[in-house]
């Protein structure tokens, strides 16, 4: 087993920093720099995905999204307008209310669906009064017919 001496531990001074990592990423499609970037905003991009959703499944898929749109848009990120944590921050945001407003609309498509075919629901005013008609004109050549058939 090998021990680490304390000049051995990386100092925060030696660490790239988030806006070198998503140049490394935007340059040279760097995993590892992906990577590093999950490990220092992670947790923070997981609670701001939970904090919209409250789920933790949507709250994973949406961190993912949001990575992934880093590692495709990472080229676009402007260190001058801001940090590269608030960055990251913008996209979990935009990924989770995406996914939200899809959980959403699907689940009122499955209302819609379960309410649909119900067969106790009464057929407007204009459907009544024909059913009525139609009784009243059956009832009356019934017999009619009945007679001649007989």
């Amino acid at each position: 087993m090998e021990i680490m001496s304390a000049g051995d531990a990386p100092t925060p001074d030696s660490r790239p920093s988030d806006a070198s990592l998503l140049d490394r990423i935007a340059a040279l499609s760097d995993k590892a720099a992906l990577a590093e970037l999950d490990a220092r905003h992670g947790m923070t991009l997981y609670a701001i995905a939970y904090t919209v959703l409250l789920d933790p499944g949507a709250a994973d898929a949406a961190v993912a999204a949001a990575l992934r749109d880093a590692w495709q848009r990472a080229a676009a990120f402007d260190p001058r307008t801001g940090s590269a944590g608030r960055w990251l921050a913008d996209l979990t945001r935009r990924a989770a209310r995406e996914r939200r407003h899809v959980s959403k609309r699907r689940g009122r498509a499955r209302v819609v669906r379960s309410v649909a075919p119900l067969p106790a629901r009464r057929p407007p005013h204009r459907a009544r009064a024909v059913a009525r008609w139609l009784a009243i004109a059956s009832a009356l050549v019934m017999p009619t017919i009945l007679l001649r058939c007989y």
